[in-house]
């Protein structure tokens, strides 16, 4: 499955965190929001007029639109991130860093790590007596957390992208990757203690263009501080995401839109173009939050954070998200990737690029296994859930973006898919 990037991304002053009560408010303000710039206005002689309520400072640069097919689309860039509620197990009581080498005697992992990087005197520190201990099915080490402060990134590198992906530990199969200068702003976050900022800044190594993080445990641990460990989990979690909405004016052409956005199952478009007519029926029209354009799955989920699974929950990952996207009550065989594959392989076909809303974005790596998978809306903005863990949340992403929260390592390819029609 994917990660967070970014997954496998900036901080902002305000962080948004929206429940469904909330975007209802939000949009009811953009229409009286907009009749007030109406009435403020009225009698004077500005053209062309539109309401906008995205953004107050002209020089924004956070702030686009975007005209197509599907109509004039407005978006901001924004940070989410994770609830403090949602972090108190683990910045309460941290756990040490746990690997486990399944189907492996110690020699053979100790042969392992030799052979990716660790020096005689590193493997012996892994393997101190008491911190290592072999069961039926494999061995499991808890290395100390000097052992982890040990190595250099180089080391590290080497060490960490070899075990990636085979389930010795979750944060080396799915690491906190920070694209471009995502990790600046993390060292600059005022929220941090000095200390904690160093101690991150010696567990982090490269992959391509990228770094990551994937001593997640030993650094919590680490940190003397409930308080210490809540400001670090909360900016490590910072995503950055898109917030999107529809500029509606009284010379839209909704139904334009409804040929755009009313294709896809489960999106009632009859049942949103009251509140479109309302908007086009101001003088200077309204903003529309894409929000209302989405199928309930997706409306019911997005700009938030799921909750640890628990015992026998489905695992609600990139897959799980994007092929339940217009489901009303999701399928959870989409939780095996093999099923998943299977599905794509029996009702999609290859397009060159997405146009459509509903078309589906996979990331392929070099073995031709599809490592990821998003639902296109509009422009370059997907739908997706970055990784197969609670620290990601779904949201809105731009597909260069979320292209580069993607590592060099294994290397990626966009794949473009088509729904079959009957």
């Amino acid at each position: 499955m994917s990660r967070r990037k970014k997954d496998e991304s900036a901080q902002a002053a305000n962080v948004f965190q929206f429940t469904l009560a909330g975007l209802i408010v939000f949009s009811l303000a953009l229409v009286v929001g907009a009749s007030l710039v109406g009435f403020k206005l009225a009698g004077r002689s500005r053209p062309n007029l539109t309401a906008d309520t995205f953004a107050v400072n002209p020089k924004d640069k956070t702030r686009s639109v975007r005209v197509g097919a599907w109509g004039e689309l407005i978006t901001r860039d924004i940070e989410l991130e994770r609830p403090v509620e949602y972090l108190t197990e683990e910045v309460t009581t941290p756990q040490p860093e746990t690997w486990t080498f399944n189907g492996l005697k110690p020699e053979a992992v100790k042969a392992l790590l030799a052979k990716n990087g660790l020096t005689a005197a590193q493997v012996a520190a892994a393997f101190t007596p008491g911190i290592v201990r072999e069961e039926q099915t494999g061995t499991v080490l808890v290395p100390a957390t000097d052992f982890f402060l040990s190595l250099d990134g180089g080391t590290r590198a080497k060490l960490y992208l070899a075990l990636a992906g085979q389930g010795v530990n979750m944060y080396l199969d799915y690491p906190y990757i920070f694209p471009g200068g995502s990790l600046e702003s993390i060292y600059a976050d005022t929220r941090l203690n000095p200390d904690d900022v160093a101690l991150l800044k010696r567990l982090i190594y490269a992959n391509g263009e990228a770094r990551q993080m994937s001593d997640y445990a030993a650094l919590l641990g680490k940190i003397p501080t409930v308080e210490r460990r809540v400001a670090v989990a909360r900016a490590l979690s910072r995503q950055s995401a898109v917030f999107a909405g529809l500029v509606i004016k009284p010379d839209t052409d909704i139904d334009k839109i409804a040929a755009y956005w009313g294709n896809v199952p489960n999106v009632r478009f009859t049942d949103i173009r009251p509140l479109m007519e309302a908007l086009k029926a101001l003088p200077e029209g309204g903003n529309l939050s894409l929000f209302y354009l989405l199928p309930k799955f997706a409306r019911d989920r997005l700009y938030t954070f799921p909750l640890p699974p628990q015992a026998g929950e489905p695992t609600m990952d990139c897959h799980w998200s994007t092929f339940n996207f217009c489901n009303d009550t999701p399928d959870n065989r989409f939780n095996d990737p093999n099923y998943a594959v299977q599905f794509i392989r029996n009702n999609y076909y290859q397009i060159s690029a997405p146009s459509q809303y509903g078309d589906v974005l996979l990331l392929m790596n070099d073995r031709n296994e599809v490592k990821h998978s998003a639902v296109y809306l509009a422009d370059d903005i997907v739908f997706t859930k970055n990784g197969n863990n609670y620290r990601q949340p779904w949201m809105l992403m731009r597909i260069p973006d979320l292209l580069a929260t993607y590592p060099a390592t294994p290397a990626m390819k966009p794949i473009y898919m088509r729904r079959k029609t009957d």
